[in-house]
This record gives C-alpha cells, structure tokens and sequence, in this order.
C-alpha cells in the first residue's frame, strides 16, 4: 500500500514533466514564457503553497508532540547544512550551487505529505506538516544563500523579504490566532496551493526539453543521489535510534529526512544563474532512485 502511494505519487511526477517536455517541444510556450512561469511558482505559487501549510490549527493535546517533531526537524536540519558545505568542496562553483541546496532541502513539502499520511494516518500528517516549517525557513533563508555567493550583504535583506519567507511570518501568526476565516479564503488559498505542484514539475519538462540529455548525469550527480536518499536518513536514523521517542515521529523524521531533490532545485538556479541543466538532472535521478529507496526505509522502520 505504501510502495502503491509513492508509485502514484512519483508517477503523477514524471506525467506533469512529458506533458510540459511536449508544450515547450511544441512551442506552446517559449523561452520568454517559460521565465515568466519561473517568477510565477518562485513569487505566487510556492508563497501560498507555503502559506495554506499554517492554516492548520492543531488541537492542545499534540503541543507537546508538536514541540518534539519541531526538535527532530532542526536536528535534521543541522546534518542536511553541514552535509551540504563539507561534502562538494572540490565541485564546480555552478553545479555547488544547486548540490549544495538539493542537499539542504528535500522534495518533503510535496511527496513526503501523502506518503507520511499513507503510512501514519491524518495525525502523521500534522506532524509531517509542522516538521515542514524549520525546513522552510532554512530552505528561504541558508538554501537560497547558496545561489548567492559573494553577495553577503544583500543576502539577508534579500531573504528576509522574500514572498516565501513572508508566507512563513503570515502563516505563523494566521496559525494562532482564532480566527473564523470566510469560505472563499481558504478555498482559494488552497487553490492556489495545489496549482504549484503541476505548473513546477511542467517548467522541469519544459527545461529539459530545451537541454541535450547527453552527458546529463556524472559521477558527482549519483554521489549526490546517495547522499540525499541514503547518507543523510542514515544518520538520521543512527543518531535519533537511542533516542526514547515515539515510533510514528522518529518514522515521520528518518521518511522525510530521504526525500529526493526538490524542484525548487532548478527553479531558483534557473532565477540565480545556477547549472539549471544540472539541477534539472538531480531532480530526475533522485526522484527515480527514490522508487527504491523510499520503501526500504519504510521497511527498515517497521
């Protein structure tokens, strides 16, 4: 059953890639259209993606579990940053950028939801949802620093001011306070949200479309592939496996901590003058390896 929901899941994927490989193929949408579709997920889509996460209000019995996940997060947070900027020292300073944040952030906020909910229940999904929120704020803050090298100065103000960030400070105080929105508002917040998801993954078919698949993937890519869906879950998983937890959260952890690479990868090394063509391939080849190693961590937690 849960092999079944990554399968559908990943293969819900790819079918958004071929349908926006063919629309680039065919000229439906050009080189200038295709950047405005970048600008589109990076300043609409992924803020209020971001934003419907917070309009959750979780009941008063799972604080304290709310504050032991939230722990576990930047615990994982810790080990995907310095991962990040000990292991591709001696690569390329373009294919860094995005090896660097496909290391940092994984594909948790789309993939890892379902799957957490096929496997623990709505409740699962909650704390899936809360671990998400350190991982945003360092996904918008240390990832998107990758893509900004030398720029130190205008990084903060540039972060700080980001839409996606500013989701997170909106979406914060929206989660607390009691606050009996109009049916319009949630329902469009997450129509908006679940726009972002099939427009993405089309902007990676349309990218690769536009490159020569050949020579695509080298010896660094699969190394990075090993790292984000093996290296990383397994320390996760050593160094939470002494710990006195509940089964359901350390679960919840090691699953989220072995995504694949966002595809927010290519989006922003598209925006900030990354190897597009590269991250466009990492998010290809984790997220098919993916299909194997998901279910294996799933059957090492029990």
């Amino acid at each position: 059953m849960v092999f079944e929901k990554m399968l559908t899941m990943q293969g819900m994927m790819f079918f958004f890639v071929i349908i926006g490989f063919i629309v680039r193929k065919r000229r439906i949408v050009g080189t200038t259209g295709r950047l405005n579709m970048v600008d589109l997920c990076l300043y609409v889509l992924l803020p209020f993606n971001i934003f419907h996460a917070f309009l959750v209000q979780p009941h008063h019995d799972v604080w304290g579990p709310v504050v032991i996940t939230i722990l576990l997060s930047v615990l994982y947070n810790v080990i995907s940053v310095a991962s990040a900027f000990l292991l591709y020292k001696k690569t390329d300073e373009e294919k860094k950028k995005p090896l660097r944040y496909g290391t940092i952030v994984s594909n948790g906020g789309f993939l890892g939801n379902p799957v957490i909910e096929s496997i623990y229940g709505t409740s699962g999904l909650l704390y899936a949802a809360v671990f998400m929120l350190p991982v945003r704020v360092v996904m918008w803050s240390v990832g998107v620093s990758c893509f900004l090298p030398g720029q130190k100065k205008n990084v903060l103000k540039k972060v700080i001011t980001h839409p996606c960030i500013v989701a997170i400070y909106l979406g914060l105080i929206v989660m607390v306070l009691p606050v009996a929105w109009p049916d319009f508002f949630p329902n469009g917040v997450e129509g908006l949200s679940s726009a972002n998801t099939p427009v993405s993954m089309m902007l990676i078919g349309m990218m690769l479309a536009e490159m020569d698949p050949r020579g695509l993937v080298d010896r660094t890519m699969v190394w990075y592939t090993a790292v984000r869906l093996i290296f990383i879950p397994a320390v996760v998983f050593g160094v939470t496996a002494p710990m006195t937890l509940d089964p359901v959260l350390r679960g919840i952890t090691v699953i989220m901590a072995g995504m694949p690479a966002p595809v927010t990868t290519a989006l922003l090394s598209s925006k900030y003058h990354g190897d597009e063509r590269y991250a466009t391939g990492m998010i290809f080849l984790s997220t098919l390896s993916s299909l194997v190693t998901l279910p294996l961590w799933c059957l090492l937690l029990g």
